[in-house]
């Protein structure tokens, strides 16, 4: 089962709550969930002149905390099924490089147009889709607080239309979302159905 939720946060709420930052929201999320399981949600927060809308997708509804404006609805399994839909994502588009003497790569940003629309190609492969139409915003830094540590992702904002050609590796992705820092608020595919379904 899937879940989503709409919530409307004012901007003076949203300072009283000191949500300043992508791991502010998501430390936040999390009162609407238990902290002992692992996290199995995305959200994303939409900034507007005097309120935040945040979405979040989960696989357990959400209980209601007692900040924001909340609307909780199922995501009927009739939704997914679609052919075709435009679609919205914030993503962290990286690749990894590898050093000698590393175990570990480092994650580097993406910055042109035709490399920022490769890398969501690939990734459409994986979420069992292609895309007929798509446009990068150029990256832009958004920076976070994490325990008293500055960190920073690029920021990219896809939109356009894509197909589906796997029905159930898209599903899989529209629950696991796309790319990585998804705890940070990237990843969630914001749909809207054109057309007939399969």
């Amino acid at each position: 089962m899937t879940w989503l939720a709409e919530v409307r946060v004012g901007a003076r709420e949203a300072a009283a709550l000191r949500l300043s930052d992508s791991y502010a929201w998501h430390a936040k999320v999390w009162d609407a969930f238990t902290k002992d399981d692992a996290r199995n949600w995305l959200s994303r927060v939409d900034e507007r002149p005097s309120f935040f809308r945040l979405y979040i997708v989960s696989v357990t509804k959400p209980e209601i905390p007692s900040w924001g404006s909340w609307r909780v609805r199922e995501v009927g399994g009739g939704f997914l099924r679609h052919k075709r839909f435009k679609f919205e994502l914030k993503a962290n588009p990286t690749v990894k490089k590898w050093r000698e003497g590393r175990k570990h790569g480092t994650r580097v940003g993406i910055y042109t147009r035709e490399d920022l629309l490769s890398w969501l190609e690939r990734k459409g492969k994986e979420a069992g889709f292609t895309l007929e139409a798509a446009e990068a915003s150029p990256p832009v830094n958004q920076p976070f607080v994490k325990k008293g540590r500055r960190g920073n992702h690029k920021r990219v904002d896809y939109r356009g239309v894509l197909a589906v050609g796997d029905p159930e590796k898209f599903s899989a992705a529209f629950r696991r979302g796309i790319g990585p820092a998804k705890a940070f608020g990237f990843g969630m595919l914001v749909l809207k159905p054109i057309g007939g379904k399969k």
